[in-house]
């Protein structure tokens, strides 16, 4: 193989590699309310994604980036369930599991939570995560929430974008595939799959925030002289 090839060559597969990373990257999704307050009805459910402490907790996440040195983005949500319904966050994180995992652990500490959820894309993750794009009744999430409830989906987020909804389900037990494809017919929604690491951590009242800052300091120890937030930096740059 002459040299002019060679370089060709070596070129095309750090593109490749490299768009294999990026794409990988994008497959992080975390999910964490701002919520604490227990029995919370639908409405008042969908009210608070309109609330400041939702907005608090979006900024929040958008100002970590500079933190992890990766992208995130967030979007607001309504995390539903057979028990109740809370406003909630959705997170994306271009990086790592422990980079989701310290990021979730920060909101989560930060806001006062029990619990946070996410899911990291890995071909061979004994986890799934669904995503539903429903063609009709795009942006009612009462109508949305009552037909996933009847097709017998435990946990779902919901996240309104533009004139439709994306339906997020995470598959800790692959044991939906057959109720998400019934919710999916009802809907007649469009069905991505991927398989990943998922996991629900945390504690009750008191040892959630044990449990995260403890996730938290494991990340600053490997990661040690990490950058401060976002709007800190704009903030010294004045």
């Amino acid at each position: 193989m002459n040299a002019k090839f060679l370089k060709s060559r070596s070129l095309l597969l750090v593109l490749i590699v490299g768009w294999a990373s990026a794409v990988s990257a994008q497959r992080n999704y975390g999910f964490v309310s701002p919520n604490t307050k227990t029995e919370l009805k639908l409405a008042d459910a969908i009210a608070g994604m309109s609330s400041a402490e939702e907005s608090k907790l979006l900024n929040e996440a958008l100002n970590l980036s500079c933190v992890v040195r990766s992208r995130i983005t967030a979007l607001r949500a309504l995390g539903s369930s057979s028990d109740g319904a809370e406003h909630s966050v959705l997170v994306r994180v271009n990086g790592d599991e422990p980079t989701l995992r310290y990021v979730l652990s920060r909101l989560g500490r930060d806001a006062d939570q029990k619990y946070v959820i996410y899911f990291h894309r890995q071909p061979k993750g004994a986890a799934d995560l669904y995503i539903l794009k429903p063609k009709q009744r795009g942006r009612n999430l009462v109508a949305l929430t009552h037909a996933l409830e009847r097709a017998g989906i435990p946990f779902r987020t919901l996240v309104p974008s533009g004139n439709t909804t994306a339906i997020y389900i995470i598959d800790l037990d692959r044991n939906l595939h057959a109720k998400v494809m019934t919710a999916a017919r009802t809907l007649r929604a469009r069905v991505s799959r991927q398989s990943g690491n998922a996991q629900l951590f945390g504690d009750d009242e008191r040892q959630a925030k044990v449990k995260f800052q403890e996730e938290i300091n494991r990340y600053e120890a490997k990661n040690p002289n990490l950058p401060p937030t976002c709007d800190v930096q704009k903030a010294k740059a004045k």
